[in-house]
């Protein structure tokens, strides 16, 4: 994100239409790798939604990515880990499982956005 072509749309819109600063309301696509410097910036220049889709996508995936890497030993088969030959592992391929892990990284994604976006404690 480059925020200050926000900036700048703001004092050309404003110099140009003889409205106030900040007249335009603008959504921000596409703010993916953005710091939270330039996410503040731009809603300082008028930004009034981000679409954060692509961030909370991934953020879903790590919980999940994480869960299979770190149980990667007990994936392998139905029975057997190094726990013993004999042991099941239905706790661990059991959707509920690992779709609850991507569950929590994507909550913990959107409090972060909440955050990000200065919109924690606004009411």
């Amino acid at each position: 994100m480059t925020p200050k072509i926000l900036l700048n749309s703001q004092d050309y819109i404003s110099k140009n239409y003889n409205v106030p600063h900040n007249t335009i309301d603008f959504v921000f696509h596409g703010g993916s790798g953005s710091s939270v410097e330039e996410i503040r910036e731009g809603i300082d220049y008028g930004v009034v939604k981000m679409n954060i889709d692509t961030d909370l996508q991934y953020g879903f995936a790590t919980g999940i990515r994480d869960f299979f890497g770190k149980n990667t030993d007990y994936l392998k088969s139905q029975i057997g880990n190094p726990e013993g030959a004999d042991k099941p592992n239905k706790k661990y391929y059991d959707p509920r499982n690992w779709l609850r892990q991507g569950e929590l990284t994507f909550k913990a994604r959107l409090k972060q956005a909440f955050e990000d976006l200065n919109n924690v404690d606004t009411l």
